[in-house]
């Protein structure tokens, strides 16, 4: 299970803006470590961090509770890790953002329903403009396994894998040699 990189990172900030006051690098360093995507740069700036003498025993106390965690939180431990291309929360925390703009604790199965259905028609909209930005060149294949992709799972999916689908498929023989041998 993944920790929400914003959420720790707005914790830092609470616990250690009195840090930020007397060492601003240092304080930014802290502040980075959830999204550094090197060990080594991760445990360097552990070390800095540690032999600081701006941060207090209290705030070394924190960072070093909240780091017994690092394999959930910080990206250099987390992208090692099978996430299913997942590599924060933060996508899911703006959903429920989203959820708790039109949901309440008294609200009806049916408006929960239309809220999904309001979600999903953002998402889609979202990504067409994506799409349309990005694949303007892409055909649609006729496929069984396009067809069967697009029977089984919903329109995103489908409109999501297509075009990777489709550069698969097609590759161009180029002449290597000088001979016209293929």
């Amino acid at each position: 299970m993944l920790l929400c990189s914003w959420h720790i990172q707005r914790n830092l900030i609470s616990k250690l803006s009195g840090l930020s006051k007397k060492n601003k690098e240092i304080y930014d360093m802290i502040l980075n470590l959830p999204f550094i995507t090197c060990q080594d740069k991760f445990n360097e700036v552990l070390k800095e961090v540690d032999s600081s003498e701006e941060i207090t025993k209290v705030e070394k106390d924190y960072l070093k509770t909240k780091l017994e965690s690092k394999v959930r939180l910080a990206k250099c431990f987390t992208k090692v890790t099978f996430c299913g291309g997942v590599c924060t929360t933060s996508r899911i925390q703006g959903l429920h953002g989203v959820l708790k703009k039109y949901l309440n604790s008294n609200s009806s199965l049916l408006k929960i329903f239309n809220c999904f259905r309001q979600i999903e028609n953002i998402q889609l909209t979202k990504f067409e403009k994506e799409y349309n930005r990005k694949n303007k060149k892409f055909t649609e294949l006729d496929s069984l396994p396009l067809q069967e992709i697009k029977s089984k799972f919903s329109d995103y999916v489908y409109k999501k894998l297509a075009p990777k689908f489709s550069r698969a498929l097609n590759y161009v023989l180029e002449n290597h040699n000088k001979k016209n041998v293929w």
